[in-house]
């Protein structure tokens, strides 16, 4: 089984709020490698934020690493 990893960009500021995904362009052969990957790629897109912004908006990264099914 195949996965891919899926990030969301999310604010803490009250209600937890997530408003916008973006799939990362890559299969992994496991979830051990998606997960893990998940974190270098949270880290390396919230980097790209101005750090104000993301202090005052609360920002955060949740990511998921969901399986993709493969043809038989």
């Amino acid at each position: 089984m195949k996965y891919i990893l899926i990030l969301y960009l999310c604010s803490f500021t009250t209600e937890p709020q997530c408003f916008q995904e973006q799939i990362v362009n890559q299969n992994f052969e496991n979830y051990y490698d998606c997960i893990t990957q998940g974190y270098v790629h949270s880290h390396n897109y919230l980097k790209m934020y101005d750090p104000q912004d993301v202090i005052e908006q609360k920002l955060a990264i949740k990511f998921t690493c969901k399986e993709m099914s493969t043809p038989t």
